[in-house]
């Protein structure tokens, strides 16, 4: 009987933006294809248990989570499972609307508990397509902290690197003039002209080749341009004032939450005395200089880092 199905449990991390986003020539010509390689962050977390129960209703704790909601009816119709719904609850840490993939974060987790429910483990390319069925574009987060090429509104890995993410330190600030968050899945599909294309294609080669020496430079200066090249789509008003700010302290390059509000300093690994040097320096120019704060409400499931700095998984 379908309400006699265990209780399910999944969960997933959460990002601190990324380092590449942008559109690549899709096979089909002249449709481009949006991309993006993500910046894995273990700072964030959430936990999502699903209690089946008979019938079709299924209700969400916090309330207002459709897209969660909306991933589990989904897992349920593709694994056959029908006349099942139940409750969800969602455990994590990750604040909304800054970029850092709270979304993608409750469906991943949310596929992944439907499923332990059922008795199966999805692979990653079908939770994939779930995410991005109930989301619209989904961040790779069921893919654990791999580093790969993904195509957000397809759900499908353009490309897979040999290599993880070389090391880096991340020091991560937030301009008050960015606001306190946006939505980051209602606006309209990006769309980039052909410059803005050819430049994103030069930038991933140049993030393959980085990824493929260890060479955390290169990923910084990828990761600097792809920022300048968001412009146009998110802004972020003192982008130039950050990039100045970790220049002078050796920074290797500046990340962005693309469709977020955070930012964020790259460093070589344990340059903390030029990370804290920074940090004082931004402090003193207003910006707020330590990862976002988790919700009140949410449990502190990962700890903080020292002196606002975080190694980033791979």
């Amino acid at each position: 009987m379908p309400y006699m199905l265990p209780m399910g449990r999944g969960d997933s991390y959460g990002h601190h933006g990324e380092i590449l986003q942008g559109a690549i020539p899709s096979s089909a010509p002249g449709i481009p294809r949006s991309v993006l390689v993500t910046l894995p962050c273990r700072r964030y977390r959430v936990t999502v248990r699903f209690f089946p129960a008979a019938g079709n209703r299924l209700q969400t704790i916090p309330a207002v989570r459709p897209k969660a909601a909306r991933a589990a009816l989904l897992t349920l119709s593709c694994l056959g499972f029908s006349g099942v719904g139940g409750l969800l609850f969602l455990n994590g840490n990750i604040p909304a609307g800054q970029g850092l993939g709270s979304s993608s974060a409750d469906v991943t987790a949310t596929i992944r508990a439907v499923a332990d429910a059922c008795g199966q483990s999805l692979a990653p390319e079908r939770i994939a397509r779930l995410a991005v069925a109930a989301e619209t574009a989904s961040d790779p987060l069921m893919f654990d902290g791999t580093a790969l090429v993904f195509a957000q509104r397809e759900g499908v890995v353009v490309e897979r690197f040999d290599n993880p993410l070389p090391p880096m330190e991340l020091l991560s600030v937030q301009d008050p003039a960015n606001g306190n968050g946006i939505d980051t899945l209602s606006g309209t599909p990006r769309h980039y002209d052909r410059r803005e294309m050819a430049r994103c294609e030069a930038l991933l080669e140049k993030l393959r080749d980085g990824i493929a020496r260890s060479d955390a430079g290169l990923v910084g200066s990828v990761a600097t341009a792809s920022a300048h090249l968001n412009q146009r789509f998110v802004p972020k008003p003192r982008l130039d004032e950050l990039e100045a700010v970790g220049r002078h302290h050796g920074a290797l390059g500046v990340q962005v939450a693309h469709s977020g509000t955070v930012m964020g300093l790259l460093f070589p690994p344990g340059g903390q005395e030029a990370i804290v040097a920074a940090k004082r320096q931004l402090a003193r120019r207003g910006w707020k200089v330590d990862l976002p704060d988790p919700p009140t409400s949410a449990y502190a499931i990962a700890q903080d880092v020292e002196d606002g700095a975080t190694p980033f998984s791979h």
